[in-house]
């Protein structure tokens, strides 16, 4: 029993990703849900979902990867920073780096049109105990003031610790 404790209180699930507030940003989080990325070494993999928008009310589920309904809303001052932690066995060996400069750009998106475009960065979370994908969505072509908005957002992300 003690060591069924120990593991639980190690497990980066005991605190699904979030975003720490930020002013004149909305938040939510889907907690901790069946993952469907994988394939996972674990017979019921996790995953959790997290997001922050500006200028624009988030319209779909935390888990909604990517964000169709309010991507279809997002107006030219729109940014949305969305992220996703999960089990996998494709776990990167680098540990993600929130900094939107080392983010690569992607076209995105499948139902809904996005005029600034996608940034993305991927990693691990600490020692490798589950992979981490942060995408970041712009209304229009980001400007520096408009990047370092989502930079801003980036560093509220708060990553599950291992204890």
């Amino acid at each position: 029993m003690i060591e069924l404790l120990a593991a639980a209180a190690l497990s980066p699930w005991a605190h699904p990703l979030a975003f720490r507030p930020l002013r004149g940003w909305g938040t939510g989080s889907s907690g901790n849900v069946p993952s469907l990325y994988g394939p996972s070494p674990v017979r019921a993999p996790k995953a959790s979902s997290a997001w922050m928008a500006r200028n624009v009310r988030y319209r779909d589920k935390a888990t909604a990867d990517p964000p169709n309904k309010t991507l279809e809303h997002l107006p030219a001052r729109g940014v949305i920073v969305w992220a996703v932690i999960f089990q996998s066995d494709y776990t990167p060996q680098k540990p993600i780096g929130l900094d939107l400069s080392r983010a690569r750009r992607l076209p995105c998106c499948e139902a809904a049109y996005v005029a600034g475009g996608v940034y993305e960065l991927a990693g691990s979370g600490p020692r490798r105990a589950y992979s981490v994908i942060v995408r970041v969505f712009f209304g229009s072509r980001p400007t520096n003031a408009r990047r370092n908005e989502a930079q801003r957002a980036l560093e509220r992300l708060e990553l599950p610790p291992l204890r």
